[in-house]
């Protein structure tokens, strides 16, 4: 009887101490889990950037608002050029409002387009205003992320180039042309007679 009840008493210790490695362990990935989720941040760049809709673009394609800056194969990995720019201006001692400002006019995902001008251009093929400021290509590919050619949201998030501008010299040049055409047409095309 004894060693049935010594049995007993060790089983139920080892199952206590298995309970408290659970909750402890629990209770750290909740803390790892708060200590990244910064929901602030977000709400920060709704600030900075409210007539865009990437944040429910991103929450409507891949699940989450958070996508407007994490890379969803890879949340809390090496992610998203615009993320990683975020992330190195933090850790110099930024807050996040500063550091938004400061990407503004940077080019965080090499597409030719600054951040500030990606978050708040119209888009074309749809209602929405914004395209993500750390992803690129005709799909939503991640140029930073783990799998660079994977696409995240099927749509552009690039935007259309530009329509050229015609620049003061153009201009001149266009003029003088028109001027020898209009001068021709009411020459009738012929020439002086000091040629």
């Amino acid at each position: 009887m004894g060693l049935i009840r010594f049995m007993g008493e060790r089983n139920m210790f080892i199952l206590r101490k298995n309970v408290l490695t659970a909750l402890g362990v629990l209770g750290w990935g909740l803390a790892v889990t708060t200590a990244h989720a910064r929901p602030a941040y977000l709400d920060a760049w709704k600030l900075k950037y409210p007539t865009s809709t990437i944040p429910a673009r991103m929450e409507t394609a891949l699940g989450l608002e958070c996508y407007t800056c994490h890379n969803p194969t890879s949340f809390f990995g090496p992610a998203n050029c615009y993320r990683a720019d975020i992330i190195a201006l933090l850790q110099g001692g930024s807050s996040i409002a500063d550091a938004l400002n400061a990407l503004d006019g940077e080019d965080s995902d090499l597409d030719g387009f600054a951040n500030g001008v990606e978050a708040t251009m119209p888009r074309t093929d749809s209602a929405d205003v914004g395209f993500n400021q750390g992803l690129v290509g005709p799909t939503g590919t991640d140029p930073c992320g783990p799998d660079p050619g994977f696409s995240l949201t099927g749509v552009s998030e690039t935007p259309p180039d530009p329509i050229p501008t015609v620049s003061q010299w153009g201009l001149l040049i266009m003029s003088l042309l028109l001027l020898a055409a209009g001068m021709s047409i009411l020459t009738g095309g012929k020439r002086s007679a000091a040629m």
